[in-house]
């Protein structure tokens, strides 16, 4: 009989890494606390408190070097002061290199930290903030120039949205794999019923009949948000692009059914 793999191990306290930068360089992350912590214990998965550096350097360092020690503080853009300290789960990316042990302080131990995130972010942040502060004017011009590129596609999106929105119709989406990119996250159960839901709110529309009073369709999307209310009482999935995603598609239902004149009408009765 084959032998199970077993699930590699998260970094331990102290477990100390270069992080090579995009240009070239390298600062550090070390962890604060493993998975064997109490605290961890908040989070569902495996998860380990990891700090990064203030440090930047050409060369990969010693575990040993003090400058690796101070936690960088971000004051870049809109961050105001916050240590880069986060809860990760996951082994580091393979070019994060193991340089030795770097063993906290309680108070490092203490610092608050209520953010979970990727391991990227210690080779982002560190970057970003020695430009901010070598390089702010090309840094500002560069968000300038970002900003308006990324408010013209959010202009040609609106507008392809409102396009889509003035043709769809009930018949288009009685066919329609609503939800088509949730995968790893709703659990599957949640993905099923959320389909079912709103394909049977679909039909209900459908066999209503176009001459179907205002209130009786009304009454259908309302019973398809308050269903949504119950699921999520029962599986509690519905975080915040779970609920952007069903006030999208139940965006569409609710212009697809003539109501389109109700702006955010979900809001008007979900829970979530």
């Amino acid at each position: 009989m084959a032998r199970k793999k077993l699930k590699p191990s998260l970094p331990t306290q102290g477990a100390a890494f270069a992080v090579p930068l995009e240009d070239h360089r390298y600062s550090v992350c070390r962890v604060l606390l493993d998975a064997s912590s109490e605290q961890s214990k908040q989070w569902k998965s495996e998860t380990i408190l990891v700090a990064g550096s203030a440090w930047i350097g050409v060369n990969v360092p010693n575990a040993d070097e003090p400058a690796l020690r101070p936690i960088l503080r971000l004051n870049h853009h809109s961050w105001r002061g916050r240590s880069n300290v986060l809860w990760v789960s996951g082994q580091p990316p393979d070019d994060f290199i193991p340089i030795g042990s770097i063993q906290p302080t309680s108070e490092e131990q203490a610092i608050p930290s209520p953010s979970f995130g990727g391991w990227e972010t210690f080779a982002l942040q560190p970057l970003a903030q020695w430009r901010w502060d070598n390089e702010r004017d090309t840094v500002r011009a560069e968000d300038l120039i970002r900003e308006t590129k990324d408010a013209e596609r959010g202009e040609n999106a609106q507008r392809e949205r409102e396009e889509y929105l003035s043709r769809i119709t009930l018949e288009q989406l009685r066919d329609r794999r609503f939800f088509g990119h949730w995968k790893d996250y709703p659990p599957a159960n949640a993905i099923r019923a959320s389909r079912d839901l709103m394909t049977r709110t679909v039909q209900r529309l459908i066999e209503l009949g176009p001459g179907a009073s205002p209130d009786a369709r009304m009454a259908v999307l309302q019973q398809c948000i308050e269903s949504f209310n119950q699921l999520d009482a029962e599986m509690s999935f519905i975080e915040t692009t779970e609920r952007e995603d069903i006030c999208q598609e139940f965006e569409a239902v609710v212009h697809a059914c003539g109501l389109g004149a109700h702006k955010d009408l979900a809001d008007e009765w979900r829970e979530w």
